[in-house]
């Protein structure tokens, strides 16, 4: 489970990302620690959750480099970054069951059915929906779609985990239980990376990052 060992570090080089000849990331060199929990701070379009997709490998850049302790992933594929990513809009797989959604990541490493069904009760203890196993994500709310969301990022154990906009469409009190779990992650060791336009969920980082335009405009330390 997620916690266990030391969090990745982050290298950008000179990051650069264009549709059509427009450049959503203009160029973004930016170094993450190992254990750090970071904000990419902005308004729609700065170009923070473009940033974020070509950590997470679901973007390719158009130049410049990705190094995840200190080796570069540009090449890798999203599914041997170890990462865990926490999507926005959940991007749960409506056709499966709450667990089978959280053990996805573990089925797709081979990891045994038993040993699967054993995480996937640890991980719902962990984000507090016991007994949710069965069900699927539209008998659940928007709240428990993300908690389930961030179960199925965490359960490999990532020494990343990146988040897009991750209580973007919950009510306040959700919200702040996601936050709340993020904290707990990064203590115990996990770097994070969220994407947010609000203040109130990058004050829980410990640095923030603003973007603009593609650009980083402000380091806040």
């Amino acid at each position: 489970m997620a916690g266990a060992g030391r969090g990745a570090s982050v290298s950008l080089t000179d990051l650069e990302k264009s549709y059509d000849r427009v450049a959503a990331v203009a160029g973004v060199s930016l170094d993450i620690q190992s254990g750090e929990f970071l904000t990419l701070l902005g308004p729609s379009g700065s170009g923070k959750t473009t940033t974020l997709m070509m950590i997470a490998g679901f973007e390719m850049p158009t130049a410049g480099d990705i190094a995840i302790d200190a080796k570069s992933v540009v090449a890798l594929p999203p599914y041997r970054r170890n990462i865990g990513m926490v999507f926005q809009n959940y991007a749960l797989f409506p056709h499966l069951t709450v667990a089978e959604n959280i053990g996805f990541p573990l089925k797709q490493r081979g990891v045994a059915k038993a040993e699967r069904a054993k995480l996937v009760g640890e991980a719902l203890e962990l984000v507090h929906l016991p007994g949710y196993g069965e069900r699927y994500p539209r008998q659940l709310s928007g709240g428990q779609q993300q908690l389930v969301g961030v179960a199925r990022a965490i359960i490999a154990g990532p020494k990343l985990l990146l988040a897009d906009e991750p209580t973007g469409n919950l009510h306040s009190s959700q919200g702040e239980e996601i936050m709340n779990l993020f904290k707990k992650l990064n203590s115990e060791g996990v770097t994070i990376v969220q994407v947010t336009h609000s203040e109130k969920n990058a004050s829980y980082g410990k640095r923030i990052i603003q973007l603009r335009d593609g650009w980083i405009v402000k380091r806040e330390q």
